[in-house]
């Protein structure tokens, strides 16, 4: 019964083409497989010809989210009876239950397990093919049984006909009873043998609910089988936290050095793809904020060789050369990863700002500079009320289209005092939030930052918290988030 099984189409929508790779490469061999990066184009392949018998489903997609699509596909006839699984990274809490009342048949969070996607996907695609094949076998049972009501009806008239010549004739009517009497045998033996057969199908149903009723308890296994293997991911995930937070530099460290300071840090998930690095050598201060590839589990393993090449840059081999370090952390990353060859597996990297504060000292005076490198994260600085822009260099470091050659500038500033200066992430101003649901937006930032600048940096830390949160509503975190800001 399940024998085509292998012809079986599933779509796939995810708006990161990585997430769509790694679920085909789950699911490759068995199955025919399609992806859409957007709602539109997953409505578009439901609807075509050959309709999908299973649609994995994102909830946090650009334009159209995962909800939309699924009110959409109910909407429609064609596509109301396509079983659609929900993956997504979004967690359980209130997002399941709205999933379930849209009429997806399962949720599944990521990060995925191949094991868990397997199972679900298999219990699903045997359901919606088992109860395709029943809905068949009741139409043919239906149309047949409607040959057999249309005959049955012809006879009947056909002996109300009869029975009137019988009245008109009598000198037939033994001969035409007699005759009559053998059609109706013949029918009624039709009739026995149609009541056998559907005994025989009420029998092939009992038989389909006992294989449903396993199948369901399979499917019970299954769902523990999966919280449970989750709960041991999850438990991993948060180990893993505490490793990437005790990357951190002490924040009673760096206050000592700059106590008109603060830091905001917060990963959107578990782990994050942000770091911060601090580090006091004999000649100044170094401080840096780092914008890595992605946001997870793949983001945390980029921070932690980010933060051991600067301190292999910084402290073994004693660079304190902001454009410097960018460059050798940009020729260690690229070479570490193998993104310098043409056999290269990914294609990651970082954005970064790096600040060295340092005295500067004549036979007259003596005088506090901040030398500032950046690799498309910019230095702002607020000074007499004006925000002031320095921009990074336009090249991202360790990615394959990553020069290896590329000097990054130096720009140096004189501190003055009453100076702020920041250096932040793009996760605050990418953040989704306000009545339209649109971006936080840089020049709202730059705004925030320049109308508090003059209140204590604790304050300007609760400040922004609250401005980003009440922004945010309840709309999911779009990035990882960080904000690092000093003063004199």
């Amino acid at each position: 019964m399940l024998d085509d099984i292998k012809e079986q189409k599933i779509l796939i929508v995810d708006d990161e083409q990585d997430n769509i790779k790694i679920l085909a490469e789950i699911l490759k061999g068995r199955y025919k497989l399609i992806g859409a990066r957007s709602g539109n184009v997953a409505l578009k392949c439901a609807t075509a010809e050959e309709t999908p018998d299973l649609i994995l489903l994102d909830i946090m997609m650009p334009g159209m989210d995962g909800f939309e699509v699924i009110r959409r596909l109910k909407a429609d006839a064609k596509t109301r009876d396509i079983p659609v699984i929900f993956v997504t990274a979004m967690g359980k809490e209130g997002h399941e239950a709205k999933g379930l009342e849209l009429g997806a048949v399962d949720y599944i969070t990521k990060p995925i397990s191949p094991a868990v996607v397997n199972a679900r996907v298999e219990l699903q695609m045997e359901l919606h093919h088992y109860r395709n094949h029943l809905e068949r076998m009741v139409y043919e049972r239906t149309e047949e049984l409607a040959v057999i009501n249309k005959r049955t009806r012809k006879e009947v008239a056909e002996r109300k006909q009869a029975e009137e010549e019988l009245r008109k004739h009598q000198d037939h009517l033994e001969e035409m009873v007699e005759k009559r009497t053998e059609e109706l045998k013949a029918v009624n033996k039709k009739l026995i043998k149609e009541i056998d057969e559907r005994k025989r199908m009420e029998a092939e149903l009992r038989k389909a609910k006992d294989h449903l009723e396993k199948v369901f308890k399979r499917a019970e296994t299954a769902r523990k089988t999966a919280e449970a293997a989750n709960k041991k991911i999850i438990e991993s995930i948060r180990y893993a936290k505490m490793i990437q937070s005790s990357l951190l530099p002490n924040l009673e460290n760096i206050k000592h050095h700059l106590p008109n300071s603060f830091f905001i840090w917060m990963p959107r998930d578990i782990v994050g793809g942000d770091i911060i690095f601090a580090d006091a050598t004999s000649g100044g201060f170094i401080l840096a904020v780092i914008d890595c590839t992605g946001h997870g589990v793949p983001g945390a393993f980029m921070t932690m060789i980010a933060s051991a090449s600067l301190r292999r840059i910084i402290k073994d081999e004693g660079c304190h050369d902001p454009g410097e370090i960018l460059k050798r952390l940009n020729i260690i990353i690229k070479t570490s990863l193998h993104q310098d060859t043409e056999y290269a597996l990914s294609n990651d990297g970082l954005d970064a700002a790096i600040c060295f504060l340092k005295p500067r000292e004549t036979h007259m005076t003596s005088s506090f500079w901040l030398i500032f490198a950046g690799a498309r994260v910019p230095l702002v600085y607020i000074q007499n009320g004006e925000v002031n822009i320095i921009k990074g260099d336009r090249q991202s470091i360790g990615y394959k289209q990553s020069d290896l050659d590329f000097a990054y500038a130096n720009q140096p500033i004189k501190i003055e005092r009453g100076m702020s200066f920041y250096m932040a992430t793009d996760g605050f101003v990418d953040q989704l939030g306000g009545e339209k649901r649109r971006r936080f937006g840089t020049r709202r930032f730059r705004e925030l930052l320049r109308e508090h600048a003059r209140t204590p940096f604790e304050k300007q830390r609760e400040t922004l918290l609250q401005s980003f949160n009440e922004y945010k509503g309840k709309n999911e975190r779009q990035d990882d988030v960080t904000v690092v800001g000093f003063g004199f």
